[in-house]
């Protein structure tokens, strides 16, 4: 089987698309050869890591990106979704040279996948694989409250954005008219879709973790119970629902790692609930720091995101052995974190509370690791797709 993969964001050792750009792509590599189109930033950390994986010699990668003076204008992630759209030419363009070259028996839009932005992969000839894309989960109104204004501004908007492209945007509607296969993160996602094309979608979550990261024993008592976020500190990630459960618990602490234009108010909103005695803001951490509060200084992940499509790092969480909860929204509880049903504000929050609760007592859920998920894809492809023969088991190729 000869797979072309558009992967816009593919970089080993990183989470949420670029983790999975990487990782999906070693997956595709235990079932066939893989060609994968990326961007020319990522080839160093690329190459540098095809020295340790098995799967390298099924693993092709040709990088692409738009000519310097092209993309003065974009300067972090302002003018990614354009940038990207753009990007996809000059991708297209790449695949098109490859399959002259050879043919491919499938197409595979991985990264960026947003069910609303779209992709120009399923021009290329060949059986079209979708995903896992995200972009379905919408806001709950009920909560626009804890948001403050900045916050409702920006959800109002993205909620007209969403709404307009699933009509208007001929790049979005595409790949859900030519896919064979369409793998969404969360059921909202596929509820989203047009009714004519959920048929054909599987609630498939993009996170797949490498290894079990480095937790091997029970978790170690803590003198105070404290729950542990990670995230960006945007109005949407819930952080103000987390601040109001610690008003029901008064012996648990709240450990925030993460930054974002959000904290200042999240500083204000503490202050004025009275627990900021008991909340440690942390600013940015490393990977290493998370994963070391993960297994040490904390003994419930709360991750109350209002609309998440995935969250990586509730993975990380299982791996490192602490629970999670999180609302019933989402990517979280396809993962498998306690999800919360979502109702209004205040039964909201004593939900959370009982929740965490409940969840220090427990054990973490199980992580999707490479090996497990390699499986579920598997049989997957082999039942939609019988005629590429692919075959049911994988080894890695024996050292020389």
């Amino acid at each position: 089987m000869r797979v072309v993969v558009f992967a816009y964001a593919c970089e080993p050792h990183k989470g949420s698309e670029p983790g999975a750009g990487w990782v999906w792509s070693r997956m595709l590599a235990r079932m066939g050869e893989v060609w994968v189109i990326t961007r020319e930033s990522n080839r160093q950390v690329i190459e540098a890591a095809l020295l340790s994986v098995p799967e390298a010699g099924a693993l092709h990668f040709e990088y692409v990106d738009l000519p310097r003076r092209a993309r003065f204008w974009k300067r972090g992630a302002r003018g990614a979704r354009v940038y990207y759209v753009l990007w996809q030419v000059a991708a297209l363009r790449q695949a098109r040279e490859l399959s002259r070259a050879m043919s491919f028996d499938l197409v595979w839009h991985l990264t960026w996948a947003n069910a609303w932005l779209g992709g120009l992969a399923p021009l290329l000839p060949g059986r079209f694989v979708y995903g896992p894309v995200g972009g379905g989960v919408g806001m709950d109104w009920n909560f626009v409250t804890v948001l403050g204004i900045r916050g409702a501004v920006f959800e109002v908007t993205r909620a007209l954005l969403r709404a307009g492209a699933r009509f208007l945007n001929p790049i979005a509607r595409l790949p859900w008219r030519r896919a064979d296969l369409i793998l969404v993160q969360n059921p909202e996602t596929r509820a989203w879709l047009p009714a004519r094309h959920r048929e054909k979608a599987l609630v498939f979550p993009h996170i797949v973790l490498e290894g079990r990261i480095g937790w091997m024993g029970p978790r170690p008592e803590t003198p105070t119970k404290n729950a542990l976020f990670v995230g960006r500190l945007l109005p949407w990630k819930g952080v103000a629902l987390a601040l109001r459960v610690l008003v029901l618990l008064p012996d648990w602490t709240l450990t925030i790692g993460g930054e974002g234009y959000d904290e200042r108010r999240l500083r204000r909103l503490a202050r004025r609930l009275k627990v900021e005695d008991r909340v440690a803001f942390l600013g940015w951490l490393s990977l290493e720091r998370v994963h070391d509060l993960m297994r040490e200084g904390s003994d419930v992940f709360l991750f109350p995101s209002l609309h998440d499509e995935g969250g990586w790092v509730i993975a990380e969480a299982f791996a490192n052995g602490l629970p999670v909860v999180c609302l019933d929204r989402g990517g979280p509880p396809a993962i498998g974190g306690s999800g919360v049903p979502c109702t209004d504000v205040p039964e909201t929050v004593a939900a959370l509370a009982r929740a965490v609760v409940a969840a220090a007592e427990e054990k973490a859920g199980e992580f999707p690791s490479i090996d497990s998920s390699t499986l579920r894809l598997r049989s997957i492809l082999r039942s939609r797709f019988p005629a590429l023969g692919i075959a049911e088991t994988w080894s890695p190729p024996l050292e020389p």
